[in-house]
Parts: structure tokens; sequence; C-alpha cells
């Protein structure tokens, strides 16, 4: 025949692409074989259970809870300047050395006379 056939298209070399309704729900009865299942996704607990397990299997009793919890928003800018503040700190500290030393010969220097 020289119309659409269900299964190819015009030409009737290549076969037509189905309809797939994953998210709709088709109202046609003749459409619901084309609908598909729903994609079932893994819960939280399962997918905690499953590493817990797997934690067991491996050996590893205790799970460090730090490397599991999200890091504050700046630690990268905390570790970046850790040096230059530790470097700030010694300053701070023979400054403050010298500035006693300087008082503390100011003084001697006052009693002597």
């Amino acid at each position: 025949s020289s119309g659409i056939n269900a299964e190819y298209g015009e030409d009737q070399q290549q076969p037509r692409k189905r309809l797939k309704f994953r998210c709709y729900k088709p109202a046609d009865e003749t459409l619901q074989d084309r609908q598909i299942a729903p994609a079932s996704s893994l819960s939280v607990d399962s997918e905690v259970n499953r590493i817990v397990e797997e934690s067991k299997v491996a050996g590893s009793a205790d799970i460090d809870l730090n490397a599991l919890a999200p890091r504050k928003e700046n630690w990268d800018l905390k570790r970046d300047v850790e040096k230059k503040l530790a470097k700030l700190e010694k300053r701070t500290k023979r400054s403050m050395a010298e500035m006693i030393r300087e008082k503390l010969k100011s003084e001697n220097s006052l009693t002597a006379d």
C-alpha cells in the first residue's frame, strides 16, 4: 500500500522509532505498552549499609568521620595563610623581646645614674 505502515516509515526501508513514555502516563490504552517502568533509586540507608559492610570486610572497624564530613568553605585559605602567620608570629615575638630588652636597658641606665 502507498500509506504509512505502523512499523515502517514512508520509504519502507528504515523502521520508525517507537515512542517511549518515561515520565508520562498515556491515557490511550493502545499506548500503555510503550510506557517505561520508573527507575528505581537506591535509598540512602541501603548505600550507607553497603559502605559499612564493605568496611567491615576490609577490616577497618573505625570510620574516620572527619574524612566523611564536608570541609568548611575557607579551609584552603587557612591552609595557604598558615605559613605566613607562623612567620609573622615569630617576628612579633622577636620584636616584643627587643622592646622589653630596650625598656629594661633604659630602666637600668636610669637607676645606675
